[in-house]
């Protein structure tokens, strides 16, 4: 079996988006990853999160996106069990050569952030005419 560094997935698999492993002390919410035509579509889970505690950044084809989750619970309640915690997120992804990094858009909506990866124009299907001579 060969080891791929994660940096490298995109290209080495021809994926339009890789994931990079969590970075040490962080939390990793949860990703789903999609690709169609058009480009790909990355949804992160981020109950408690406001617009104003996340930071989504590209840096040489590198996607980073990073926030703190705030949860408030009420002083009068012990938790006894919890699945989402506050604290600090990042999430990391390689977009591959074929997506625009300069025109990615995002939405964050009812604790879940949307993000679109449009296609590079190189890279998106075309239809060719046929001419009759």
């Amino acid at each position: 079996m060969t080891n791929i560094n994660p940096q490298d997935f995109a290209q080495a698999t021809n994926k339009a988006v890789a994931e990079h492993k969590a970075t040490p002390l962080t939390m990793r919410p949860a990703a789903d990853i999609h690709e169609n035509k058009d480009g790909a579509v990355i949804y992160i889970d981020l109950p408690g999160v406001s617009k104003d505690a996340l930071s989504i950044d590209v840096d040489k084809n590198v996607l980073t996106i990073r926030g703190n989750i705030n949860l408030h619970t009420p002083d009068d309640l012990n938790s006894q069990y919890m699945d989402v915690h506050s604290g600090v997120f990042e999430r990391r992804f390689t977009l591959g050569e074929q997506l625009d990094s300069e025109n990615i858009e995002a939405k964050l909506e009812q604790g879940e952030l949307y993000l679109f990866i449009p296609r590079s124009d190189e890279h998106k299907p075309r239809k060719i005419d046929v001419k009759v001579a």
